[in-house]
């Protein structure tokens, strides 16, 4: 990954975490800590850690954490299209 992709990725999920809009994404698709921190290959407390902005994740978790966030919002819009 270039440099500058890294450092998007690294502003994108800092201003996520830092505006509360990770753990809104996560809660409104229903997911736990847990689950999202299987899926990007953490324990909860870590990503518990990052949604609190105590800790930042390292470059290749922060890549791994901001795929998951906009997969769960890409299901989310779907399913607000979708509606009745």
């Amino acid at each position: 990954m270039s440099l500058e992709r890294q450092v998007m990725v690294r502003v994108r999920t800092r201003k996520l975490i830092q505006t509360g809009r990770a753990r809104a994404i996560r809660q409104a698709a229903g997911v736990s800590q847990d689950l999202i921190a299987r899926r990007v290959g953490v324990t909860p407390s870590a990503v518990n850690r990052w949604e609190l902005g105590r800790r930042e994740p390292r470059p290749d978790l922060a890549r791994r954490y901001l795929r998951a966030l906009e997969e769960l919002e890409r299901a989310l819009a779907e399913v607000n299209h979708d509606g009745p």
